[in-house]
């Protein structure tokens, strides 16, 4: 037993290789997500929301029109400071989004660890810090990034909650959630995960686990926590109708189980269209983790403990170890047709299902008996399995149940992660000890080093070949910025009209708050967003006014009734042609074809 207890250890001190490979992974996620930042620009209807606050006085609400309906006053909040200090450019508007996915990815690496080992740490931290997902949403100013980071810190203080008898974590998971809740107005997921993985926990273990009404008592105390930080928002919402006006408005992109199998396989397609050369490397990296883990469980399972004989380290024979190294490669090949997040849903299945019922390496269901008894530690990972099973299959369930925008599903892919980090981790438990530490060990030269080189070299071919044959691409570097150049060529027209001063001009945007904020920032001071088009009763020869609308006045049927009645009243001035990224793309009705451009039209008012 006093073996188990040391081979089972969920948190290990850091070796040096360790902190050498985490760094480099560290330092290539935070690389790939600031580099080439000057390409990139506000485009999402919703980032032109969020982005815009700066421009509006507190006498005409500090805010855009509408903001409350999109998202919480926290993250618009934290954008308006970064432009305080940094401008309006990618840096000032990207800024909170790039903290919170750098910050994620640091965090996963420590939550995977902590939870199920070194080996789980290194899987998380790379699946993060190459996912084509997060990358391209770390890079725009939307609230995804900064809620998944909320939620994974929120439910990692849940598991600490529950198995520390110190009252300040339930304070910080309380705290965290909070957060979490006024960056987006489904912040309280952490409440229901934490509680969905706890009971099953208590109820298996009730024997084993002491004083477990504490426990839900804890619970409770993160539930009024997070309640009291988000209180402000509802607050705030009185003034608009309160919250029963956002939930209304919600619930017209809620398509219920009926639309379940059409919204999860668009989300299929949406992953498929997003992955690219950064993401197959990740999962490259994962299987050859994976490989070496099944060899060193080999050696572990062939050979005596302590065993110092001559040979200890042989894994077995060359074709054995190429036969490991195919199996091991797998799901590089299963991804090059299915796609990346099919085969991590199913190594996060996996994963979970061997933590939870394989503990120990052969079945066992956690029953509530006296006649099993398990270490602490197993104990606290049972806890972490549970809570990640809820999180992975909760949300597998209900993310389709809205409408497939693909940002949603970034709090699933996290557990994804950290699903497949399980069984990565599961491995490493079977070898015995640390990833890192036996690699070490093993390769000094008193000992015989492990023979890896032909399961080694099997995965890495493998993987080279599906990235050389898939197109190289990274989705986050991809040119955002269309929709500042119109807003430059539509400020340089109006300067070009001889009859007008173009500072005096009024110009009115219909339902693009991204061409608004970019005609703010580039000076124009008489610029204001519009819901109707009752400016055409106060029109003074003084000041010219123009209409400016795009992509979603042309969706919008409202604008077409209103228009239409009124269009003698306007005169087309210019067309510009606009080709919405890929991200804007995927939250169409369908994604549409990659050349495919839309007209924004400027139309002078008489």
């Amino acid at each position: 037993m006093a073996r188990l207890k040391q081979t089972d250890r969920i948190t290990t001190p850091l070796p040096k290789s360790e902190k050498i490979v985490v760094a480099l992974l560290l330092l290539s996620g935070c690389l790939l997500r600031i580099l080439f930042l000057s390409d990139s620009g506000i485009e999402h209807f919703d980032e032109g929301v969020y982005a815009s606050n700066l421009w509006f006085y507190a006498e005409q609400g500090g805010e855009y029109p509408g903001r409350f309906y999109y998202a919480p006053p926290l993250f618009p909040f934290l954008i308006e400071w970064s432009m305080i200090f940094l401008g309006s450019g990618p840096l000032g508007v990207f800024l909170p989004s790039l903290l919170f996915g750098m910050l994620t990815v640091l965090l996963i690496w420590w939550v995977a660890r902590e939870w199920f080992g070194p080996a789980a740490g290194l899987v998380a931290l790379t699946l993060a810090s190459l996912s084509d997902l997060h990358l391209l949403y770390s890079r725009v100013a939307l609230t995804d990034v900064g809620l998944g980071f909320c939620l994974l810190l929120a439910v990692y203080l849940a598991w600490k909650s529950f198995l520390s008898a110190n009252w300040k974590w339930p304070l910080l998971a309380g705290l965290a959630t909070g957060a979490g809740w006024s960056i987006k107005y489904n912040g309280w997921l952490p409440l229901v995960v934490s509680l969905s993985g706890l009971i099953p926990w208590l109820l298996l273990r009730r024997r084993q686990i002491q004083q477990p009404t504490g426990k839900l008592l804890r619970w409770l105390v993160i539930v009024v926590v997070s309640f009291l930080v988000w209180s402000p928002v509802l607050i705030g919402l009185q003034k608009s109708g309160g919250y029963s006006v956002v939930a209304a408005n919600h619930s017209r992109y809620v398509v219920g189980f009926s639309g379940w199998f059409d919204s999860f396989w668009r989300q299929w397609e949406n992953h498929r269209l997003l992955e690219g050369t950064a993401g197959f490397i990740s999962l490259g990296v994962v299987c050859l983790v994976l490989c070496l883990l099944s060899i060193l469980r080999r050696i572990a399972r062939s050979q005596p403990l302590n065993s110092d004989a001559p040979g200890s380290s042989n894994p077995g024979s060359t074709w054995n170890l190429i036969l490991s190294g195919l199996l091991a490669a797998s799901p590089v090949l299963l991804a090059a047709f299915a796609g990346i997040s099919p085969v991590l849903g199913l190594l996060a299945s996996i994963g979970i299902v061997l933590q939870l019922f394989f503990p120990a390496g052969s079945f066992r269901i956690p029953l509530s008996t006296d006649q099993i008894q398990v270490p602490e530690t197993e104990l606290n990972r049972e806890l972490a399995a549970w809570l990640l099973a809820a999180w992975f299959c909760g949300l597998l369930l209900a993310t389709p149940l809205y409408y497939p925008y693909p940002r949603l599903t970034i709090p699933w892919t996290m557990a994804a992660w950290l699903g497949t980090a399980a069984c990565a981790g599961w491995w490493e438990q079977r070898a015995g000890g640390s990833l890192f530490e036996m690699l070490h060990s093993t390769s000094r030269e008193d000992q015989t080093p492990i023979r890896t080189t032909p399961a080694v070299g099997v995965v890495v071919v493998v993987v080279l070949l599906v990235v050389s044959f898939k197109p190289w691409t990274l989705v986050a570097w991809q040119s955002r910025d269309d929709l500042e150049a119109i807003a430059q060529n539509i400020l340089a027209d109006l300067r070009s009209e001889s009859d007008i001063r173009s500072e005096e001009a009024i110009l009115y945007t219909y339902a693009e708050p991204a061409l608004f904020y970019y005609l703010k920032a580039q000076g124009h001071p008489l610029t204001g967003p519009v819901a109707d088009l009752e400016f055409l009763n106060s029109i003074t020869a003084q000041n010219p006014a123009y209409l400016i609308v795009g992509p979603h006045a042309a969706a919008d049927p409202n604008f077409q009734k209103q228009f239409a009645p009124v269009r003698d009243r306007f005169e087309l001035v210019h067309s510009y042609d606009y080709s919405p990224s890929l991200l804007v793309r995927l939250n169409q009705a369908s994604p549409g074809d990659v050349s495919k451009t839309e007209p924004v039209l400027l139309y002078r008012a008489r």
